[in-house]
């Protein structure tokens, strides 16, 4: 059986920032989706790795890249 190990981001705000973020978190090893609801914006990203340590390494990474992008936009 091959162990497989998955964490999920969900950020929500405001619908230009959330386009930014989905285009950063388009990668290997994640999944991401972006919906609207009554004018706010939801993204749900998905990554997932067959070890917890490259789980944790893809994690951070896609995080300093979206922190990045956070910073940059306000």
């Amino acid at each position: 059986m091959v162990e497989s190990y998955t964490a999920t981001i969900q950020w929500n705000g405001d619908a230009v920032l959330g386009t930014v973020l989905l285009a950063a978190a388009s990668r290997p090893g994640c999944s991401a989706k972006l919906t609207e609801s009554d004018g706010i914006v939801e993204l749900e990203i998905v990554v997932e790795d067959s070890s917890m340590q490259s789980l944790r390494d893809r994690v951070d990474e896609l995080m300093v890249a979206l922190a990045d992008i956070e910073e940059s936009h306000c």
